[in-house]
């Protein structure tokens, strides 16, 4: 095994911490865990997502994501809704309260991420965001994330 294997693990474990319900300075995602956020993401960018696409698209077990969209429901975030293409399929759809949530996180971590990495230059932001892009393909093309 190479030897920066075991260094790319640390790094992504140490990034991650600050990235999920910790965050920077303690704060993450608002009234959102971590789980809530990355599922409120996920319905946010795909439309006329389902339960079941949604659990599995985040590896989460059919009650497991009943019991999330549960939460996001009481908290205004998302609404079922039946599909506008076959009425028989539950669809789960952000309310305008859950997309101003997203665009406030985002924001906030956007620039955050700008005021560590402002002064790097464009080449080397360039280079980050294509390792970090290679990094996820690969998982993908292992199948430990499952394509959109």
């Amino acid at each position: 095994m190479d030897k920066n294997i075991p260094e790319i693990y640390a790094l992504l474990q140490d990034l991650s911490w600050y990235f999920g319900n910790q965050g920077f300075n303690s704060i993450c995602c608002e009234e959102l865990t971590l789980v809530e956020y990355m599922a409120l993401k996920k319905v946010y960018d795909t439309q006329n997502i389902t339960i079941h696409e949604l659990g599995e698209s985040l590896n989460v077990t059919k009650s497991g994501i009943s019991k999330i969209i549960d939460r996001l429901e009481n908290k205004s975030q998302v609404s079922r809704e039946y599909s506008s293409t076959d009425g028989r399929v539950c669809c789960v759809v952000p309310t305008e309260k859950g997309k101003a949530e997203i665009h406030k996180i985002s924001k906030r971590f956007s620039d955050y991420l700008y005021e560590i990495l402002g002064d790097l230059g464009e080449e080397s932001l360039q280079n980050i965001k294509d390792s970090l892009a290679l990094l996820f393909m690969a998982i993908q093309e292992k199948g430990y994330i499952k394509p959109d």
